[in-house]
């Protein structure tokens, strides 16, 4: 079930937060279980019992693990580590992994044509996060709060990888208060429709141009005209994700949870390196804390061994996003760049502005070229999209179709590019600065007003039937 589909949006969430707050505090985080469970069955019937297993067993993990001796507890976490990498190897990458072995091998093995089960990927890194900090001691054990960190389905589709500490679970004990529940709860509505109004408004509208010129042949196209589809699926991809994570962010707080940031304004970076501390922070954080850092990261004795931990971490991050050679392809490059500038202190090491600007320039662009080869159906798609956006090609009918694509959605192109920079933090910040209370007065008014117009006309968007699943719900 989608986040912006009709019965989500009126049906089921509605529903959801009434029983929730009906009940007694003490049993809230009980009935929210149930809730979840409903979600996931409704989402992915078929995949259910693989949830209540997978749930069983870590649950039963988290629980040995806690209670054993040094050597046995270290023997259940890889148990438990092997046990989730093997749930998620077999569905999503067993056709992949045969395919190159029938390839290689000239051999005939079959394929099974496993469909993804929702939300398999982070499902898999939460419960390994949740196993290693209970062998670290950072996470304690609990059946009931370990099994709705891991289900909870205001982040199990796409996220954000919270940690189990950070759901705040001692929020939703007798101790809060009912204006700690309102507050939480409106922030969390807030959050919500702008989560909702990114997708809906933004990214849904750009997918139109984005979907029509990568579906192009590439033998009939103008370089603007694949100049505008990538810097639209840039786009769109920003707001597909940020809002997917800004209304489970909103859906969390709802619930008097805590959901941790995923975006900050990534396309205002300096570097590649700083990109990735912007964009899906929770994923670099979770490659960082139990990939990285425990291989030995930046710390590294040598450079030989800095650069393998650098390969590993990226090697890993591009196939845990497919299986496909593009997505291996799109990390090792990531690596490639991320490695030069962390050898040779890229850009601190530029003393002129005007270099700095050239190599935040040139950053956005390899940006654009890597989300290319992401969406790219084959490496070589990729690759010639690229080359013709690069080398000039001229097509007459192909740039009539791109002014014509631009001028029929200028105003959210424009809207696009303007709210991926933080311009409205900088204006709210600079009025509460002013100490002028009247200010602060008319700036929550119009911000109520703006987001009621926002709900209202994003809306009426899906009950057009404009609308579309998240991207990164594939992953």
């Amino acid at each position: 079930m989608n986040f912006t589909e009709i019965p989500f949006l009126f049906l089921f969430l509605p529903i959801a937060l009434f029983l929730y707050y009906i009940c007694p505090k003490k049993i809230r985080i009980f009935i929210l279980l149930v809730i979840s469970l409903i979600f996931y069955s409704i989402g992915s019937g078929k995949y259910f019992i693989l949830l209540a297993i997978s749930l069983f067993v870590n649950i039963l993990l988290s629980m040995f693990i806690s209670k054993q001796q040094k050597t046995a507890k270290k023997l259940l976490l890889i148990l438990g580590i092997l046990y989730n990498i093997g749930i998620l190897g077999y569905y999503k990458y067993y056709d992949f992994f045969i395919t190159n072995v029938n390839t290689v091998l000239k051999s005939n093995y079959k394929l099974h044509d496993l469909a993804l089960p929702l939300g398999l990927s982070f499902f898999t890194f939460k419960s390994i996060s949740y196993l290693v900090d209970v062998y670290n001691g950072k996470s304690d054990y609990s059946i009931i709060k370990t099994a709705l960190y891991l289900s909870f389905f205001g982040q199990i589709q796409s996220g954000p990888l919270s940690r189990y500490e950070d759901m705040g679970f001692s929020f939703t004990n007798n101790n809060a208060s009912g204006k700690e529940y309102f507050n939480s709860f409106s922030d969390g509505v807030y959050r919500f429709i702008i989560g909702f109004s990114k997708k809906v408004l933004l990214a849904n509208i750009l997918e139109h141009i984005t979907s029509e010129v990568f579906s192009s042949n590439l033998s009939n196209v103008s370089t603007s005209y694949l100049w505008l589809g990538s810097i639209c699926w840039s786009l769109q991809l920003y707001y597909d994700f940020s809002g997917y994570s800004d209304m489970a962010i909103g859906i969390s707080q709802m619930f008097g949870l805590r959901c941790p940031e995923n975006f900050n304004y990534p396309y205002t970076t300096k570097s590649v390196s700083e990109f990735w501390r912007r964009w899906h922070i929770t994923l670099g954080a979770w490659y960082r804390d139990y990939i990285y850092i425990p291989m030995g990261g930046s710390r590294a004795k040598n450079k030989g061994r800095l650069i393998f931990n650098l390969f590993t971490v990226w090697f890993l991050t591009g196939l845990w996003h497919g299986a496909n050679w593009t997505f291996i392809i799109w990390g090792i490059l990531y690596f490639i760049i991320i490695s030069v500038e962390k050898l040779f202190n890229l850009p601190t090491r530029f003393k002129s502005s005007i270099c700095r600007a050239l190599y935040r320039l040139l950053t956005l662009l390899f940006i654009n070229f890597q989300w290319v080869i992401f969406r790219a159906p084959t490496l070589k798609y990729a690759m010639s999209y690229i080359k013709k956006m690069i080398l000039f090609t001229n097509n007459t009918v192909s740039n009539t179709r791109t002014l014509f694509l631009i001028k029929d959605n200028f105003i959210f192109i424009i809207f696009a590019i303007i709210f991926s920079i933080p311009i409205g933090d900088l204006l709210k910040n600079k009025i509460y600065k002013s100490k002028r209370s009247s200010l602060y007065s008319i700036t929550d008014t119009l911000t109520v007003i703006i987001i009621f117009l926002l709900l209202i006309l994003s809306v009426s968007f899906v009950v057009s039937g404009m609308n579309n699943p998240f991207e990164y719900a594939n992953f």
